[in-house]
């Protein structure tokens, strides 16, 4: 005999029964469809209170239903979902942002959550996990090497958001949840990074100090400070891709950080991420190169940076034991990695263009101040190099223009 009994005078939709044995406990029922045997599915809930607290729950329910947010309850837990998901995420992103998404789950999110039904996960279980990340009171994540179980900062619970709230949108899409509980989700305000760029003075006295010191990865620098080319771009470049007599270059491709770490060369960030960008006066530089390398059978793969012993070079793994003595030599001081020189300090705006930048070939997706350092600017005349960057520069930017200001 079944525990709740339906309510015989009940004429309303849905179904309302009462509990066998204690009157103040209701099962309220909302039909939501078939399933592909054609059993009847239902949603339903429990209720303790008076007939009419039951009555309104329901309405609720079917109001729910109407709405299109009330969906059978899904047997599959935040783990299930995470680990389904990611496998789905991975045919769309690169590695290493999926690795950054399963890190984040891995150590943040599922320790807490991950044994939740996806159903039954709540706002305010989510707003609480965000509090707990920010204070510092998470529980340590099973098989995680040197945790330190201190307060995160608002772009690490950012970044675990962004891959909770996915998933949870995609298992809306897929139909086994109503909506998403993390779509309301409080967040911490990020604070603005201040990104740290070489003004003009610095830039001209780290590429003297590069040269004084002979130092290995001096032309790699260079390119990235003229160019603006990311790390892992300018780690894949090949001497295919660049046309020394028509002085241009072709980013094709990128090198990341694959699943386990190992080096992976994939497409770039994004599709305007790929893209032909002039060569700014580093014709004879990067020529001079070729010859330099190929005197020391340093090439491989057609690569045209690589290490001291031939191999590929890689962002994360490069050395920053030459870099920090160029700095030290060109007394630059503050904290400095390989993707500042992307960065572009606004003393360093060309005024022979007006302050304008053609955005679209350094690979940015919006308008934005872009990290490049273009030739040093001269305030009273324009010498022949800078001439020529102008003129590549307005070539090759086909009126797309980044504004300064």
């Amino acid at each position: 005999m079944s525990r709740y009994q339906a309510v015989q005078d009940y004429k309303g939709p849905g179904q309302l029964r009462r509990h066998a044995s204690d009157p103040r406990k209701w099962l309220v029922r909302a039909f939501v469809g078939t399933d592909g045997q054609g059993k009847k599915l239902y949603v339903a809930k429990v209720v303790t209170g008076g007939r009419r607290d039951a009555e309104a729950r329901l309405i609720e329910l079917l109001q729910e239903k109407n709405q299109g947010r009330l969906t059978p309850r899904s047997a599959a837990t935040l783990s299930d979902l995470a680990q389904e998901w990611l496998a789905h995420k991975g045919r769309e992103v690169m590695p290493r942002t999926l690795k950054g998404y399963q890190d984040a789950l891995d150590h943040y999110v599922l320790p807490t959550l991950g044994r939740r039904r996806i159903g039954d996960i709540t706002l305010r279980e989510i707003d609480a996990l965000y509090g707990a990340m920010r204070d510092g009171k998470l529980p340590k994540p099973a098989g995680v090497k040197n945790w330190t179980g201190k307060p995160l900062s608002a772009r690490t619970i950012r970044l675990a958001h962004v891959a909770l709230s996915q998933a949870l949108s995609q298992a809306v899409k897929w139909g086994m949840v109503p909506y998403n509980p993390a779509a309301e989700a409080t967040l911490p305000k990020a604070k603005p990074k201040e990104k740290r760029a070489l003004n003009v003075a610095e830039r001209a006295r780290f590429l003297d100090a590069a040269d004084a010191l002979d130092a290995f990865h001096r032309v790699f620098y260079r390119v990235l400070l003229d160019t603006g080319l990311r790390p892992g771009e300018a780690c894949a470049l090949r001497w295919s891709d660049l046309d020394l007599a028509k002085g241009r270059l072709t980013v094709a491709r990128a090198v990341t950080q694959g699943k386990g770490g190992e080096r992976v060369t994939d497409h770039p960030k994004s599709s305007k991420s790929r893209r032909t960008i002039p060569l700014f006066g580093l014709e004879p530089i990067l020529s001079a190169h070729l010859d330099w390398q190929r005197e020391r059978g340093l090439g491989v793969d057609d690569l045209v940076f690589t290490n001291q012993e031939g191999r590929a070079l890689s962002p994360w793994t490069f050395g920053r034991r030459e870099l920090d003595r160029v700095l030290r030599t060109a007394e630059i001081e503050g904290s400095f990695a390989l993707y500042n020189f992307r960065q572009l300090s606004r003393d360093t705006q060309f005024p022979a263009v007006g302050g304008h930048l053609p955005s679209r070939r350094w690979g940015s997706s919006s308008v934005c101040y872009l990290g490049f350092h273009l030739p040093e600017p001269v305030a009273s005349a324009v010498d022949v190099h800078d001439v020529a960057v102008v003129q590549q520069a307005i070539e090759y930017g086909g009126g797309e223009y980044l504004v300064a200001g």
